[in-house]
């Protein structure tokens, strides 16, 4: 999961596509989880890092809190797939959890919770 701030201010994306042939006519379409709002990026700047491609990305959907569904095509040819955190607040020894503290174990003790296996 990739982590983005919630601003307009260009921001740098570490991918690994499927292939790095070509990169000319690459276009990344951002969709936000729930309401579907979405905004395709043309004409991106690509940089080699290793093994990584660098995408310089400047988006204007940006919420705080959201969680966005990220994926580079080349035509119609989906080259890469992934989500994206987008919060201004970054603990390094944080885990981010979507369902923290919302499952309770029920008591092994309630009796009309149990089963019987014949």
């Amino acid at each position: 999961m990739i982590r983005l701030l919630p601003n307009t201010s260009a921001q740098e994306l570490k991918i690994l596509p499927r292939t790095t042939d070509d990169e000319t006519g690459v276009s990344l379409k951002i969709t936000e989880d729930g309401t579907n709002k979405s905004q395709t990026l043309t004409g991106l700047s690509f940089s080699r890092s290793g093994n990584f491609t660098n995408v310089n990305c400047t988006f204007s959907i940006l919420a705080d809190n959201s969680i966005y569904n990220l994926e580079f095509f080349k035509g119609t040819t989906l080259l890469y797939r992934d989500k994206a955190y987008c919060t201004d607040s970054y603990v390094s020894t944080s885990d981010y959890t979507i369902n923290d503290s919302q499952y309770q174990q029920s008591d092994a003790g309630d009796s009309n919770q149990q089963y019987v296996m014949v």
